[in-house]
């Protein structure tokens, strides 16, 4: 059900207290025997709220020092690149890391002008760093991503430049809750107005980002065309990338929201009545959905600008429609044989419609950006996403770019694409949908309890007794991706015509059912109510 403020813009006695959430992130210590206060790393890092105790000074410290300890280990012995995004406690929470890093001796790679530096930044950055040298760096990036301003969180970057993996979380993790265990004892920290200068190089993220654009967006083409674009910076980290940008190739791009407010007063409610910096949904981005007329394109990022949200004349593209749109335009742009598209589990069947018809390679992996930064390093994928608005590709020439998520480039391919078709995105994907069906997807999250998410997560085919789905003979009932046969963490079940994934939430007591289909809407509507009796009658004892 969709909430009554859902698309309206933030009401004031709905915004933060930000002197209440800063007092709570210093004086709030979290309780070792509470696992809910515990160090916990989800798909991409440890995140949590000040007030609730789940992210807090001791917990940054701990998770700091646990990645000093741990980071020769992993390989690296430069420096450590630090990135933060514009919610309120990634400022207390930088402050947290340098300290940290400086007690260690580590230097810290921080930005030249002292500000905020995206995700996409620090992992390009990782391996622009890394290319030439023997002695490797890493990052920490804080940003707790999309999530609502009272949220904090923070992650590591290992060698590759992308999301650690979890060999590499389970390890800091168990570190840092050791830590938290002995009330900070261990961990060691300098003054942040006390770190030595040599312990901290100030290097330049923006303009090393910018500059090295035309190594994977035709920039020229967009140059030459010209297309009237709105950037809604949405309050992020990339703000004074989308105008440095806009300077230095003197494109026409109106931006909206660049300046940082911790409390995103600017926001719209999302489709439950939560603040929630989401670039892909349609409440979030309402302002730049109902401006669009006057453009010819408009693109959104979130605060640490790894997502993106495309708009054009028809509306905000889902993520799932541009991510195929946008691999099956590189495929026929770029020099890329051999390549292979990367997708998550939930991400749209029309991408293995489209590979199988033109014989690229699908790389299908669990849910988690993670799974991708390996098959970008090495050029295994010429393009991964999710269908959370997450997506990387490679550089021109097939060489690694980001092994993060970057939404900018996202943002910029689309921009590239209409200058070099003249078509929108959005008329792309119906061109596709011409030659390989109409597919339509939804997601639904239904309530369960903890004991039911734990049988869920540990389900195998066996556990599945039904023959059919929607109609339709079901042809295959699985636990794992395709690639590397690895773990999915619950269900995916496939008919000729549709296909339905069931996956407990890693925080919160409800599983989630993603489905999709080519067969229409009834199909679709049978899909989720035979789904969720499935997974009931699977789980059930």
């Amino acid at each position: 059900m969709i909430h009554p403020l859902a698309g309206k813009k933030v009401q004031q006695e709905d915004l933060i207290n930000p002197d209440e959430l800063v007092e709570a992130y210093y004086s709030k210590v979290p309780e070792a025997d509470d696992k809910r206060q515990r160090v916990a790393f989800g798909t991409s890092g440890h995140r949590g709220r000040a007030q609730d105790t789940s992210f807090n000074d001791l917990h940054v410290a701990a998770i700091a020092q646990a990645v000093c300890d741990l980071r020769n280990e992993f390989g690296a012995t430069a420096l450590c690149f630090v990135g933060a995004d514009t919610h309120l406690l990634s400022s207390p929470a930088l402050a947290t890391v340098l300290e940290v890093l400086a007690g260690n001796g580590v230097v810290a790679g921080v930005d030249e002008d002292a500000g905020y530096v995206p995700t996409p930044s620090v992992s390009r950055a990782i391996i622009r760093y890394n290319e030439n040298r023997d002695k490797k760096s890493d990052g920490l990036i804080i940003t707790p991503s999309h999530n609502p301003p009272d949220n904090g969180g923070i992650k590591y970057n290992p060698l590759n430049g992308g999301p650690a993996d979890t060999s590499i979380t389970k390890r800091i993790e168990e570190k840092a809750n050791a830590y938290i265990v002995a009330g900070g004892k261990g961990i060691k920290r300098i003054a942040v107005d006390e770190i030595p200068p040599e312990l901290q190089v100030e290097y330049p993220f923006k303009r090393l980002y910018v500059e090295e654009l035309p190594q994977i967006i035709d920039m020229t083409a967009i140059q030459k065309a010209r297309p009237h674009v709105l950037i809604n910076a949405l309050g992020g980290s990339g703000g004074a990338y989308w105008e440095a940008i806009r300077d230095m190739y003197q494109l026409d791009l109106t931006i909206i929201n660049s300046e940082a407010d911790p409390t995103f007063s600017f926001m719209a409610y999302d489709h439950d009545g939560v603040v929630r910096m989401d670039c892909s949904s349609a409440y979030a981005m309402a302002e730049v959905i109902a401006g669009i007329g006057a453009y010819d394109l408009a693109v959104g990022n979130d605060p640490d600008y790894d997502r993106y949200g495309i708009v054009t004349a028809e509306g905000l593209l889902p993520a799932n429609h541009f991510l195929v749109t946008a691999g099956a335009y590189l495929f026929g742009t770029r020099s890329w044989q051999g390549k292979g598209f990367g997708k998550t589990v939930v991400v749209t069947g029309l991408v293995d419609r489209f590979c199988n018809d033109k014989h690229i390679p699908v790389y299908e992996v669990p849910v988690g950006f993670k799974y991708f930064a390996p098959l970008l390093f090495d050029g295994t994928i010429g393009i991964g996403g999710e269908e959370s608005a997450g997506a990387s590709f490679l550089k021109k020439d097939g060489t690694v770019w980001t092994t993060d998520k970057d939404g900018m480039i996202m943002g910029l391919l689309a921009m590239e694409m209409l200058a070099t078709t003249g078509q929108s995105p959005a008329r792309l994907y119906e061109a596709l949908t011409k030659d390989y069906g109409t597919p339509i997807f939804t997601r639904v999250d239904t309530a369960c309890d903890a004991e039911t998410k734990d049988v869920l997560s540990h389900l195998s085919g066996n556990d599945v007794v039904a023959d059919t789905l929607a109609g339709e003979t079901l042809e295959e009932v699985r636990t794992t991706a395709y690639h590397e046969a690895l773990d999915i963490g619950g269900l995916k079940l496939t008919t000729v015509n549709s296909w339905l994934v069931a996956r407990p939430s890693g925080t919160e007591n409800l599983y989630k059912i993603y489905a999709e289909t080519f067969a229409g809407e009834a199909t679709l509507d049978a899909l989720i109510k035979e789904g969720q009796r499935i997974v009931d009658d699977a789980a059930r004892p």
